[in-house]
C-alpha cells in the first residue's frame, strides 16, 4: 500500500526533521502513542534511526484475541542519499507477535519543494487468518502514515 505527501520545503530540510531523534519522539506523543524512544547514527553516508514506539490501539474482536491493545513496536529505518535526494527502508517488529511490517520509501525534490512516498508490506504468521491480519495492519499503517506526514506539514508551517 503506497503513501506520498508533497511538501514546499526542500529536500534537505525535510530529511533533517525525518531523522531528528527529539521530532519523532515529539511526533510519537502527539499522535497518541504511549511512549517512545529514539536515536539516530550516521557512518558511511547512511542514517539509521532506531525508534521504539509502545502504542494503543482498538482492535477487532477477531484480532483482539491474538494480540494485546496495548504492543511494543521497534521500528529500525534505513536512509540513504541519492542523487536526487533520499530513499530507504524500515522494519518494524511488534514485539511478541509474529507480525512485521516493511517499507520502501524516497524523498525527492519537486518544483515546490518536494514529495515523500511510503510503500508498505505487512507479514503476519498466523495460520489461518494472517491474509486477514496483514490486510488490517496494512490498512492501519497507511493510516498512521498519513497522519505522520500530516504533522510534518504543520510541523514545517
Amino acid at each position: 500500500m503506497a503513501v506520498q505527501f508533497d511538501y514546499d520545503s526542500d529536500v534537505q530540510s525535510v530529511y533533517e526533521i525525518l531523522t531528528e531523534p527529539q521530532y519523532l519522539v515529539d511526533r510519537s506523543l502527539a499522535l497518541g502513542e504511549l511512549s517512545a524512544e529514539c536515536e539516530a547514527e550516521e557512518a558511511d553516508g547512511i542514517t539509521t534511526v532506531s525508534l521504539m514506539r509502545e502504542v494503543s490501539r482498538d482492535l477487532p474482536r477477531v484480532l483482539s484475541k491474538l494480540f494485546d491493545s496495548v504492543q511494543l513496536m521497534d521500528m529500525t529505518e534505513t536512509w540513504r542519499e541519492k542523487s536526487d535526494g533520499y530513499a530507504g527502508e524500515w522494519e518494524i517488529l511488534i514485539r511478541g507477535q509474529p507480525v512485521a511490517i516493511t517499507a520502501r520509501f524516497e524523498l525527492v525534490p519537486t518544483r515546490s519543494g518536494c514529495r515523500y512516498s511510503v510503500t508498505h508490506k505487512a507479514k503476519a504468521k498466523i495460520p489461518l487468518v494472517g491474509k486477514q491480519v496483514e490486510k488490517y495492519i496494512l490498512s492501519q499503517t497507511a493510516d498512521g502514515a498519513r497522519q505522520e506526514l500530516e504533522y510534518l506539514r504543520d510541523y514545517l508551517d
